[in-house]
C-alpha cells in the first residue's frame, strides 16, 4: 500500500508540472482555430448568416476548451487532498500496528512469566487422557521431569495408586461436567495430604469435549479453614467468565505469537508456506468381511506444535476464532490427494486405503467446498472411494439439511461419509434419517466406559445391532485395553481406533 501510494504522489506531482504545457497548447490551438475561421470567412465572402453562424462555432469552441481545463484542474486538486488522506490514514495505521505489536509482545511476556511463576499447578488432557500441557509449578507437584509430564498418559503420569481416585472424575468431566474433588497425595516429607482439585472441560463452540483442564487449587484441610466466601478464590481466578475456552485459546494465541505476527497471519504464512503436517491413526478391523481392510483416520498438526511441544491441534480454536476452518480443511484434501498421487508414482503397485477426514461445520455449511471437493477428485488417477468425511453428531443434528445437502452433493462422485460421536448425547437415530452414510463411531466415552458401566455396554451392543440392520459399519473410539478390545470384538463391532490399537504418527510412516 505504502509503494502504491509514492507511486501515485508522482504520478500527481507529475500532472500538476505538465499543467502549464498543457494550458499553454490549449491557448496556442484556440489562436490557431480562430485565424482559420477569419481567414475562411475575409476569402470566401460569406454572407452575414454564414459569418454569425461561424462566430458562434467559434466562441462554443472556446467556451468547451475553457470549460475543460476547469475540470482538469478540479480533479486534479480533488486526488491531491485525498491523496493527503490517505497518507494521513496509512500514517495512522503504520502508528497504530506498532502499538499494537508493541503491547501484544508485551503480553506475551507477562504471560509467559505468569505461566513460570504461579504457583498452582494447571496440566490440560486431550480426550485419551493424554497430558498435552502444564506448567512449571504442575511439574514440581508432581516430581517429574517435563519429559515424563508431556505425552503421557495420566495413569502414567499419577500412578496405580492414586489414577483410581482420578479415572471416574475424568470420565465425568469428558462427558461435560465440571469437577471438584480431593486427591491424597504426598507432600515433600512423603506424608499423605488431601489436595482439593478442579477439573473442567475444553469444548469447541459447545459441541464435543475436546479435553479437560485439572488445577489443584489448594490443600483442602486450609480449604475448609477458610471462609466459604474465598474457598475457590484461586480456582476462581483462574477459570475467567468467559470460560475454559477463552482461557485456551489466550494461551495458544500467546505460543503462536512469535515474532511479533498475530495468530490470524501466523496460520495464514502457515497454510500458504505447507507448515502443517498430515498425521495419520490405523483404524483396525476386526471383522472379515468388511469392505475397507485398510482404514486411517487423518489429523492435523502444526509444526510449530511439535517444535515447541504446544497441545496438538490447540490451533483449531484459534482458526475458528478467525473464520480459517474452511480454509484449513481445503488445504487437508489437497494435500491428502497429492500425498496420495506422489505414492502412486514413487511405489508401484501401492493402493490408496481409506481416509477419514474431519470437517468443521463452517465447511459443511458452505456448499463451495463441494464443488471444490469434486474439482480435486478430477485430478487423474485419484480414487475417490479413498476419501470419507467424518461428520459429528451434533451437526447431524443442528445442521441436518445442510448435512444433507453436502452429502449427496459429493456420494455420487464416490466420497463416503462418517458419523463420529455417535451416542454422545443420547441414542438415537431418528437424526439420521435421509443421511447416506456409510460408517458410524461410537463415541469414545461409551468405549471408556462401557467395561464398568453396564448401562454404556448396552448402548454399545444397542447402536452395534441397529447398524448391522441398516448396513452401515460401526468403528469403536478411544481403545486403549486388550480388554476392552476383545468386548467389542464379542459386540460384533466392525472396526476399533485408539492409543491401544495405533498411535498418531506422520503420513509418511503408512507402508
Amino acid at each position: 500500500m505504502k509503494i502504491l501510494y509514492q507511486h501515485t504522489i508522482r504520478t500527481t506531482l507529475k500532472i500538476l508540472r505538465q499543467r502549464t504545457i498543457r494550458t499553454t497548447l490549449i491557448i496556442v490551438l484556440t489562436l490557431l482555430l480562430s485565424a482559420l475561421l477569419v481567414a475562411t470567412i475575409y476569402f470566401t465572402r460569406f454572407d452575414p448568416q454564414w459569418i454569425t453562424f461561424l462566430g458562434g462555432v467559434l466562441f462554443a469552441a472556446v467556451l468547451a476548451m475553457a470549460s475543460q481545463m476547469s475540470k482538469t484542474e478540479w480533479l486534479i486538486l480533488r486526488r491531491s487532498k485525498q491523496l493527503e488522506r490517505v497518507r494521513e490514514l496509512l500514517a495512522q495505521e503504520i502508528a497504530r500496528g506498532h502499538n499494537i505489536a508493541e503491547a501484544l509482545r508485551a503480553t506475551e511476556t507477562r504471560m509467559r512469566l505468569v505461566n513460570n511463576q504461579l504457583p498452582v499447578p494447571l496440566l490440560y488432557a486431550d480426550r485419551d487422557e493424554r497430558c498435552r500441557y502444564h506448567n512449571k509449578a504442575c511439574r514440581e507437584w508432581l516430581n517429574l521431569p517435563g519429559e515424563k509430564i508431556d505425552g503421557q498418559l495420566l495413569r502414567d503420569i499419577f500412578g496405580s495408586k492414586a489414577y483410581p481416585a482420578v479415572a471416574p472424575q475424568v470420565a465425568q468431566t469428558l462427558a461435560g461436567a465440571s469437577v471438584d474433588y480431593e486427591l491424597a497425595w504426598p507432600d515433600k516429607s512423603g506424608t499423605p495430604a488431601m489436595l482439593k482439585v478442579r477439573q473442567f472441560p475444553y469444548a469447541s463452540n459447545g459441541d464435543q469435549v475436546l479435553g479437560f483442564y485439572l488445577i489443584l487449587t489448594r490443600p483442602a484441610s486450609a480449604a475448609a479453614a477458610e471462609p466459604a466466601v474465598a474457598n475457590d478464590a484461586i480456582g476462581d481466578a483462574l477459570v475467567p467468565d468467559e470460560g475454559s475456552e477463552a482461557l485456551y485459546l489466550r494461551s495458544i494465541t500467546g505460543e503462536l505469537m512469535s515474532g511479533g505476527i498475530d495468530p490470524r497471519a501466523r496460520l495464514a504464512r502457515a497454510l500458504q508456506r505447507n507448515e502443517f503436517l498430515l498425521f495419520a491413526q490405523k483404524i483396525l478391523p476386526l471383522a472379515d468381511d468388511v469392505p475397507e481392510p485398510d482404514c486411517y483416520e487423518v489429523l492435523l498438526r502444526l509444526q510449530e506444535e511439535e517444535d515447541n511441544l504446544l497441545p496438538p491441534g490447540g490451533f483449531i480454536a484459534v482458526a475458528e476464532h478467525y473464520g480459517m476452518l474452511e480454509e484449513i480443511d481445503r488445504w487437508v484434501v489437497r494435500n491428502l490427494i497429492t500425498w496420495c498421487l506422489d505414492k502412486q508414482r514413487s511405489t508401484p503397485g501401492w493402493r490408496a486405503p481409506l481416509f477419514c477426514v474431519n470437517l468443521s461445520d463452517a465447511t459443511i455449511d458452505n456448499p463451495e467446498f463441494a464443488r471444490f471437493v469434486r474439482q480435486e477428485l478430477q485430478r487423474p488417477n485419484f480414487p475417490p472411494r479413498a476419501l470419507c468425511f467424518e461428520i459429528s453428531e451434533q451437526e447431524a443434528v443442528n445442521r441436518h439439511d445442510n448435512v444433507r445437502h453436502f452429502i449427496a452433493a459429493l456420494k455420487p462422485a464416490g466420497c463416503r461419509f462418517t458419523i463420529d460421536a455417535f451416542g454422545s448425547a443420547k441414542v438415537s437415530f431418528s437424526h439420521l434419517r435421509g443421511l447416506s452414510v456409510d460408517f458410524l463411531k461410537i463415541d469414545g466415552t461409551i468405549i471408556q466406559n462401557m467395561l464398568r458401566d453396564p448401562a454404556e455396554l448396552e448402548k454399545a451392543r444397542a447402536i452395534n445391532t441397529v447398524c448391522r440392520k441398516i448396513s452401515v459399519r460401526t468403528i469403536a473410539e478411544f481403545v486403549e485395553t486388550e480388554e476392552t478390545l476383545a468386548k467389542l470384538r464379542e459386540l460384533g463391532v466392525d472396526y476399533v481406533q485408539g492409543f491401544g490399537i495405533a498411535r498418531p504418527g506422520p503420513i509418511n510412516q503408512i507402508a
